[in-house]
């Protein structure tokens, strides 16, 4: 329902009703569970979704005479913005999956060798293009072994000097398009709600250029020299250690052996517990005799534990269970290992993975589990509930671990896999290009022609329907879906309001383009620690409501919540893309700090400068 204008009230604030308070209750009690990176995103979601219209039809609030629907609060389900996220989040998988960037990253190679700071020139310029039109994660996630790769084999450069600048770019060159992230979308669609005119692919185009040029080119000269420079995690695991069980089998040389000299025979192994006939764990004494059927709690890197594996002829268990007969991902000449890493906003984040029973789904065997920061807390890794930024060692065979590249569940972190090029990546470039282009030209919405072109992907076999579904993060769906339900609340209840006006009482004789710069750096503060789509549809109906206030015109509000949302630069859980670069070279919570802050800085100020200029306040 739009917003009518409302002036500021010149008796002081309007009054809350229980309804207001509650919503605000819930606002705050949101946003802190989505910054606690052990809840999962869906449980948060969920719990909004739930919460909200229980309230509502038991309590019900009466608006112009007439109750408010509780099942409004469902309507982000069936919002066009939603079906053009899901249809782009498959499409944007699609064009990876074929393989149609290859071509690109093969230019990027060959130019890296001759020229390695003009080559990072272009990938960061290309990286911000592509990510205008195509989801950024699946666009990182195939860029990041390559850049590794030309990296590693030029010697002239250190990845983890330009993988978060990749990253920082996809977030820059994703805020220019209504289309380039499902926060742009989400908050196009949802001011069209409140009453404002709707905004065309490249209505905020320029100032996103404008901005996103001068960042680019601090991410080119600047941020490489404040970033480490050392070998990525992603290629030396030397860092990056794995709690795994290795079983004492019948005829290894460490039965009727004490502790100590198992110990001294593998040089290195270091016991945290050892388990016996499934019993709670025991201290590992060095007198203690080992028998076979002994399970040994240890942690080192992957090739270490593979050593003690082969010294010890034991087996690396990640479970109670022997794997099923005829489904042992171990048969077979063509083993590898590799790290994969659990997104945010993952089915798997939370779960464990007895409950997965990951062995058979994957057709992988799990040897250990590392974790940035914070201890294990289960002794048997399978009873280890699995976090965002998880790092699990896989050993499995070749095609099967070839597979997890560019799943939403599991990222592969290294190259292990050459990249496919199908035959039919020149076609799912082209469904791309009618996907984008008629919404360009304002001819048809994104949301009718995104989904035809994945029927059209489905039938030309670019892509199949189990890759579709697995392209999309049922996370996203329900984040939104709980973000829209907040923003109606707070409109129907008045908290918005109340919160805009609150914010004028101390700021009504500040310049107006003062305030667009406070909206715009309070979103991405709170982007940063919690949940940037959550924030964006919090924000979005308090600025809209204080630009009714002082009676000017609610685009450049309307800007101010969508670019603060996109700088998700200072943390590295503010967004996807951030994991996957942490986890791939190895950064720490500090880096993003060094990196992020100052491009949050210097991109808030000059959109500041440039959302008033481009959209004046009169």
């Amino acid at each position: 329902m739009p917003l009518a204008p409302a002036a500021l009230d010149p008796h002081g604030l309007p009054p809350l009703g229980f309804h207001a308070v509650a919503v605000l209750l819930l606002v705050v009690a949101a946003l802190w569970f989505y910054s606690r990176p052990k809840i999962s995103i869906e449980t948060t979601s969920l719990g909004i979704l739930v919460v909200l219209p229980f309230l509502f039809a038991v309590a019900p609030l009466v608006r112009h005479g007439r109750p408010v629907d509780p099942t409004v609060f469902f309507s982000g389900f069936s919002d066009p913005a939603l079906v053009a996220i899901v249809a782009l989040m498959i499409a944007g998988s699609a064009v990876v999956r074929t393989g149609a960037l290859f071509p690109l990253v093969r230019l990027l190679r060959r130019i890296w060798a001759a020229a390695p700071r003009l080559a990072l020139l272009m990938i960061l310029v290309t990286t911000a293009f592509l990510s205008a039109f195509v989801n950024d994660t699946p666009l990182v996630i195939l860029l990041i072994p390559a850049l590794i790769e030309i990296a590693s084999t030029s010697g002239k450069t250190s990845s983890t000097q330009v993988l978060m600048p990749l990253g920082f770019a996809a977030l820059i060159g994703g805020m220019s398009t209504t289309i380039g992230t499902a926060t742009n979308l989400i908050v196009v669609s949802f001011a069209r709600r409140l009453g404002l005119p709707p905004m065309g692919m490249f209505s905020f185009t320029l100032p996103a250029v404008c901005a996103g040029g001068v960042g680019i080119l601090y991410l080119w000269l600047i941020a490489p020299h404040l970033l480490p420079n050392r070998r990525p995690l992603a290629r030396d695991d030397s860092r990056r250690r794995f709690r795994a069980l290795l079983e004492i089998p019948e005829g290894s040389p460490a039965v009727g052996r004490t502790l100590a000299e198992v110990q001294s025979q593998a040089e290195g192994l270091r016991t945290r517990h050892l388990i016996r006939e499934g019993r709670l764990p025991i201290a590992p004494l060095p007198d203690l005799t080992l028998a076979a059927g002994d399970r040994l709690e240890i942690e080192d890197t992957p090739s270490r534990l593979k050593e003690y594996e082969t010294v010890l002829k034991g087996r690396l268990y990640a479970g109670d269970k022997p794997w099923p007969e005829g489904a042992n991902p171990e048969a077979g000449d063509d083993q590898q290992l590799a790290q994969v890493v659990i997104m945010p906003g993952s089915r798997l984040s939370g779960r464990t993975l007895k409950d997965l029973e990951f062995a058979l789904r994957y057709d992988l065997v799990p040897l250990g589990i590392y974790r940035r920061g914070s201890p294990l807390k289960a002794v048997d890794i399978e009873d280890e509930a699995l976090l965002r930024g998880d790092v699990i060692l896989v050993q499995g065979a070749r095609d099967r671990i070839a597979q997890l590249r560019g799943s939403g569940q599991l990222t592969l972190l290294d190259a292990t896999a050459d990249l496919p090029r199908s035959t039919k990546a020149n076609l799912t470039l082209l469904i791309m290009a009618a996907i984008v282009l008629p919404p360009a030209l304002g001819v048809l919405p994104i949301a009718v022609t995104a989904p035809f072109g994945i029927l059209l992907m489905a039938v030309s076999g670019a892509i199949r329907w189990r890759e579709a579904t697995g392209s999309v993060n049922p996370g996203v769906v329900l984040l939104i879906a709980a973000g829209v339900a907040l923003s109606l609340a707070l409109m129907d209840t008045g908290a918005a309001r109340f919160l805009a006006d609150l914010v004028l009482l101390g700021t009504r004789h500040w310049p107006p383009a003062l305030l667009i710069a406070l909206i715009l750096l309070a979103v991405a503060l709170l982007g940063n620690v919690a949940s940037h789509t959550t924030a964006a549809l919090v924000g979005l109906p308090i600025a809209v409501a204080m630009a009714r206030g002082l009676e000017l015109p609610p685009e450049p509000f309307l800007l101010a919540v969508l670019f603060g949302a996109n700088l998700g630069y200072a943390t590295p859980l503010a967004y996807q893309t951030n994991v996957l670069v942490m986890t791939a070279a190895g950064y720490e919570f500090r880096d993003f700090l060094r990196v992020g802050l100052p491009l949050l800085a210097l991109m808030a100020t000059l959109l500041g400068f440039l959302i008033p200029a481009f959209f004046p306040l009169h």
